[in-house]
């Protein structure tokens, strides 16, 4: 299996209440990077990176995007399922950032289960809980 296709995609993620306040600022949507990778075996893998809009630095959002477009190139032949291999590929092309990776990441471990029909959970270690305790959740409405 190999990466044929990384595909990048901006949306706006609207908050259910009508807007998200932290600090000094509030916003009424956060701006996502969506990546979709397609193999030349037909799997498909989704990734997703927002880093909470412009709360951080609004070069963020765009940062992501710009930094996947200059990985992309010499990620296209790599086989998603050799996580460790990409990671190792992603970490020679880009010290640091790994927020950028993390779509990338994501969507590569969303091809791994595809392709072993197996749940993430399972190829993470099995479940171990049936509920996970959450600190705070920042709820959003469909794109």
């Amino acid at each position: 299996m190999k990466i044929e296709r990384i595909s990048v995609y901006r949306a706006d993620l609207p908050m259910k209440e009508g807007f998200y306040s932290w600090s000094t600022q509030s916003h009424s949507a956060f701006d996502t990077t969506v990546v979709t990778i397609d193999t030349d075996d037909g799997v498909s893998g989704t990734g997703e990176c927002c880093p909470l809009g412009p709360t951080y630095l609004p070069a963020y959002a765009d940062g992501v995007r710009t930094g996947i477009a200059t990985l992309a190139p010499d990620l296209i032949g790599q086989d998603p399922t050799e996580l460790d291999c990409v990671n190792d590929r992603l970490d020679h092309l880009l010290k640091g950032h790994p927020y950028v990776k993390s779509a990338i990441d994501m969507a590569c471990w969303d091809i791994l289960g595809k392709s072993a029909s197996l749940p993430l959970y399972t190829l993470l270690g099995g479940r171990q809980q049936d509920k996970v305790k959450l600190y705070k959740v920042v709820t959003r409405t469909d794109p």
